[in-house]
């Protein structure tokens, strides 16, 4: 599997990319977008790279490192929780927003009484990392 990513400009623009292709060196990050004019490589020290995690929710979109997901189980909304990389467990980790819970996500994925989708991401909607409660 090739690594997929997709960026975050977090400065001006406030835009997300989907790069066609990443370079990261001397701590620049380097990115061809589809909207680059004549595959110009685009540098911008604003990026965030959220790496996928080559699976897709229940509604078929991809899920990225920074993606908001509502947790279901057997039908009944759980919450939202976000999904980050941990470099110490080389895992993604799901992380509730409304409770001190955090699990590997591939306990999430492999129970089959659990479903979730993404909501949204954590650098466009802010406002779903809020505890409602």
């Amino acid at each position: 599997m090739t690594p997929k990513f997709r960026a975050y400009d977090g400065g001006s623009l406030n835009r997300m990319y989907q790069p066609d292709e990443v370079m990261v060196g001397n701590g620049d990050i380097w990115i061809i977008d589809e909207d680059s004019v004549a595959g110009d490589w685009i540098v911008n020290n604003d990026l965030h790279l959220m790496q996928s995690t080559g699976l897709k929710d229940k509604n078929g979109k991809e899920i990225f490192d920074g993606d908001v997901l509502e947790i279901e189980d057997e039908g009944e909304v759980l919450g939202n929780a976000k999904l980050t990389w941990d470099n110490e467990q080389a895992v993604f980790m799901i992380e509730a927003i409304s409770v001190d819970d955090i699990a590997p996500f591939h306990e999430i994925i492999s129970d089959e009484t659990y479903s979730y989708r993404v909501v949204g991401n954590v650098y466009e909607n802010p406002e779903l990392l809020e505890d409602k409660e």
